[in-house]
């Protein structure tokens, strides 16, 4: 609270990231998933207004997920569900997570994406590869096959919000639209080019380049975004993601926008007083 404090954050959203508990045996996935939202929803209820929370599913165990979702989607301070851009391994077009998207797009619920370890691993073994680089494509091929399979179009009251930027999303946009031009299997499911589905999904601000920043802004614009700041992750803080922010020319209504308005309209916040 007092690193928010002194960054001028008011509200923050916890949750669980990659690899979540997706990787865990199912009988010790299913009760671990219960206790870390119900430690998160104590964390939440004894912050005063200043957290809230993106609840954890035991998938990929889909029975038990949509038990988990009923139980904790009117839990105070609970915002919508988190995610990883793969699930051990399987990707998030899998049919198997139909049951799941079609209750979560009835209720209309958030689904916050983290990257993740790419599903397969080749070359990805040294040098912290599987982080450092990893963490970006995985998301840009996750949104990909979503928008490809028609999945985002067939579940369309889920607001899919991914970290980082989508990863790589923003700088190669154009090469959705020209695949989906140029091979028939990319256009068997969806009717309307890749670029105007991307368009309606959301994106934190979570990057250490402010040349990245400016991109995603020119290219996704400030209306999708939201702020985010990956802590306590590398590189361990909040005030420099805010100093990136407000370091890229962004006028006051953006500022305004990506800072709190997008937030606060996407996932039902009221401000922190």
């Amino acid at each position: 609270i007092q690193m928010m404090d002194d960054a001028g954050v008011g509200v923050q959203v916890l949750s669980v990231s990659a690899p979540n508990v997706f990787r865990f045996p199912r009988e010790i996935r299913i009760p671990l998933t219960r206790d870390v939202n119900d430690e998160f929803a104590d964390h939440v209820k004894g912050s005063e207004g200043r957290l809230r929370m993106f609840a954890s599913l035991p998938l990929p165990d889909v029975e038990h997920a949509l038990e988990e979702l009923e139980r904790v989607a009117d839990v105070p301070g609970v915002l919508g569900i988190v995610l990883c851009s793969n699930i051990d391994g399987a990707m998030l077009d899998d049919e198997r997570w139909a049951p799941l998207y079609e209750e979560l797009s009835r209720r209309g619920t958030t689904v916050f994406v983290h990257g993740n370890v790419p599903c397969s691993t080749e070359g990805y073994r040294e040098y912290a590869m599987a982080l450092a680089m990893g963490f970006m494509a995985d998301p840009l091929v996750a949104i990909g096959r979503l928008v490809y399979s028609g999945m985002i179009d067939r579940y369309p009251g889920i607001d899919w919000l991914f970290t980082h930027l989508g990863g790589t999303v923003p700088f190669v946009l154009p090469r959705y639209d020209n695949y989906y031009k140029q091979f028939p299997e990319n256009r068997e499911k969806i009717s309307r080019p890749p670029s105007e589905i991307i368009g309606e999904l959301y994106f934190d601000t979570c990057t250490m380049h402010a040349p990245a920043l400016r991109c995603a802004v020119d290219t996704l614009g400030a209306d999708r975004l939201v702020f985010g700041s990956d802590y306590p992750h590398v590189p361990g803080g909040i005030d420099r993601f805010v100093t990136i922010l407000n370091s890229i020319g962004l006028s006051e209504a953006e500022l305004e926008m990506i800072g709190s308005g997008t937030a606060e309209r996407l996932l039902g916040l009221e401000r922190a007083s």
